[in-house]
């Protein structure tokens, strides 16, 4: 696969194509989103271990910067625990809908083959940003994550059409509990996802075995 760094967007973005990428022919899209503290590049490996021929992914950089120490930077989609405010959320939604929207220009996917999804923090913007928008995305990813905001996701995806999801977590997860997967799994049940749920004995992190469920759900949805 081939990978660029754009910046005209809404957000900075790693964008991954096919070799011998055809810009007339209508590849799907995924859309991958970096947990708390990580940045664009995080996920754009996963790329071609899910599917490096039918698909574009977009990996944007969430909108704000923090010094994760050592002179590093890292990126949140939004302050993280008791400091979110809907608003942050909100924010975050419409900057990360810019940015697909743009990449949606610049590459013109398959509007029918268009998936979103993300680890940690980026797992609770897929619930935010893509359960609620089902006239785009086809289905969403959710790796180790939980649904923050709740009253705010409910209002929204009420009356929305349900899309299919894929979920997993870790049991031995220090970070998000397995507790806290479960239960947002639940409120997903209770809603009317169909949901494909896989736990792994892993802590916070995405391994080979999450992968393979991942590219056979993608096949089949």
């Amino acid at each position: 696969m081939n990978f660029e760094q754009l910046s005209e967007g809404a957000l900075p973005m790693v964008v991954g194509t096919p070799d011998n990428f055809d810009p007339s022919h209508q590849y799907g899209m995924i859309v991958l989103m970096h947990g708390f503290g990580s940045h664009m590049g995080d996920l754009a490996g996963l790329a071609p271990l899910i599917n490096e021929t039918d698909y574009i992914y977009v990996c944007p950089n969430a909108p704000i910067g923090m010094n994760i120490g050592f002179g590093q930077q890292g990126y949140a989609w939004f302050p993280a625990g008791g400091q979110t405010q809907p608003d942050d959320i909100n924010n975050a939604v419409s900057q990360l809908q810019q940015a697909v929207d743009f990449a949606m220009s610049k590459y013109q996917p398959d509007d029918s083959e268009i998936y979103v999804g993300g680890f940690s923090q980026g797992g609770m913007m897929t619930m935010h940003a893509g359960l609620t928008r089902p006239d785009i995305y086809k289905g969403a990813i959710i790796l180790s994550s939980r649904l923050t905001q709740v009253d705010l996701f409910t209002d929204r995806i009420e009356s929305a059409r349900k899309i299919p999801i894929f979920m997993s977590h870790g049991t031995e997860d220090l970070v998000i509990s397995i507790q806290d997967g479960r239960e947002t799994k639940n409120l997903l049940d209770e809603y009317g996802y169909e949901i494909e749920y896989r736990e792994y004995p892993m802590a916070h992190e995405i391994r080979e075995e999450t992968i393979v469920d991942l590219k056979n759900w993608l096949q089949k949805t």
